[in-house]
């Protein structure tokens, strides 16, 4: 009768092990790609993706926030010249001034800037620049694009 325990035992542990392993390692990509956990858009980023349905920015347009409640934004396309657009930050809602262009603001795992359209269709995705970074990667078909993130199409 111990031995048939004991069988029994050791089975329902294991099955317990191996029940627990994939609960054991799930912190371990929040560690190595922590979230933005202050929810900071001041700095510079640039344009990486358009995930919505209207695609008229300019490939490597790069945006400089100075503040994570509004001021002045500069908005730069390669090989053009910058523009500066008043912004406000209320909560999680982006909203450039002049256009009344809304973007709700969140990041991604990978500390990605993600400005999802509430009043247009753009879903864009910004990743933090590296200063002395000189964006050479165009998206192809997007060569013609001279729009940026804070006008209307």
């Amino acid at each position: 009768m111990k031995k048939i325990t004991n069988v029994v035992t050791i089975r329902i542990i294991t099955i317990l092990m191996l029940i627990s392993l994939p609960f054991l390692g799930s912190d371990c990509e929040e560690i190595l790609n922590p979230v933005n956990p202050t929810g900071q858009i001041q700095g510079s980023w640039t344009y990486v993706y358009n995930a919505g349905t209207i695609r008229d920015i300019c490939p490597g347009e790069t945006v400089s926030f100075p503040s994570n409640s509004g001021g002045t934004a500069t908005l730069k396309c390669p090989e053009q010249n910058p523009i500066d657009r008043n912004y406000s930050v209320s909560g999680s809602t982006l909203t450039y001034t002049a256009s009344n262009m809304q973007y709700a603001i969140s990041f991604t795992q990978s500390n990605e800037l993600v400005l999802s359209g509430t009043n247009n269709s753009r879903i864009l995705y910004y990743a933090r620049t590296i200063t002395d970074n000189t964006i050479s990667n165009l998206q192809q078909g997007d060569n013609n694009s001279i729009n940026n993130s804070s006008e209307i199409k």
